[in-house]
């Protein structure tokens, strides 16, 4: 079954203003429609860059092979695409542009090539903690129902598209199940990228110190039953001194977290409510 567009309506920040109208154009936004679909194999591309962004320079992960993957799944997952005006016959490379891709993989699929690279990314990074404690957790948590949580977009997209995503997944996922199809996950882990300030990267950077580049992630982390940082500060070639913080120095991170699959429609609702579209109040 196709999965019909629909229109996604939001304001993002307008960058195409020049410097010498920087100052009157700070803050402007511009309305863009985007088009929620069913990955396809031309968004195959697309979907490796923003696996790329997460997964950065990891040699065990096989964002390619992720990506097939996730086009294989049918009837799972979306990708945000710009809509394309009615006058336009044939798409232009931006409109063909993947902004988002909110899907799940399930874990326990361990003949994939992409699942078990993905297991054994989760293992080696569990393993440095040193602790044995939470490796024998997370190994027992692969051995169950847990689903690997995809929710990456480019920087500029808001928040706000995140909530009709995860909820055209939840129904998808729904049924998925309804015809015996291996999707009634227990748990799901989901990686979040995060920059902490550099004098306090390590355990003493708490969340108030940390910028999630997602932000809604850290909901996910306030209903994780498990969270596992690790650096990444020389996988990216990305300026760690971003003027974010008023000129402190922050490096990158990614955290891994864990929570349970029955916070998913509350964590959608939290959503909601913390980023609300432009004019509806938030409660």
């Amino acid at each position: 079954m196709i999965k019909q567009p629909r229109v996604v309506p939001l304001e993002t920040p307008d960058n195409s203003s020049d410097s010498s109208d920087s100052e009157n154009e700070e803050g402007k936004e511009i309305q863009v429609e985007f088009e929620a679909r069913s990955p396809e194999g031309e968004d195959y591309q697309g979907i490796k860059r923003l696996l790329q962004q997460l997964f950065l320079r990891s040699s065990v992960v096989d964002t390619g092979r992720i990506a097939e993957s996730v086009l294989a799944q049918r009837g799972i997952g979306s990708v945000i695409k710009q809509s394309l005006p009615d006058h336009l016959d044939e798409a232009t490379e931006e409109s063909n542009e993947v902004y988002a891709i909110s899907t799940v993989l399930n874990l326990a699929d361990k003949t994939k090539e992409s699942v078990a690279g993905l297991r054994r990314f989760l293992l080696e990074q569990t393993a440095k903690g040193n602790d044995r404690q939470v490796l024998k957790y997370v190994t027992d948590l692969l051995a169950g129902r847990v689903g690997f949580l995809l929710n990456e977009r480019f920087i500029n997209i808001p928040a706000q598209i995140t909530v009709p995503l995860l909820e055209t997944l939840v129904l998808e996922m729904r049924k998925a199940r309804d015809r015996n199809l291996p999707y009634d996950f227990e748990y799901y882990i989901i990686i979040c990228k995060l920059y902490k300030p550099k004098n306090l990267a390590g355990a003493a950077a708490g969340n108030q110190a940390c910028i999630f580049s997602n932000p809604e992630e850290e909901l996910f982390v306030s209903e994780g039953e498990l969270c596992i940082d690790y650096d990444v500060s020389s996988e990216t070639n990305l300026d760690s001194s971003s003027n974010w913080t008023e000129g402190v120095d922050m490096t990158p991170w990614r955290r891994i977290v864990v929570f349970k699959a029955e916070k998913l429609d509350s964590l959608i609702r939290s959503i909601r409510e913390s980023f609300p579209h432009s004019g509806q109040p938030q409660t």
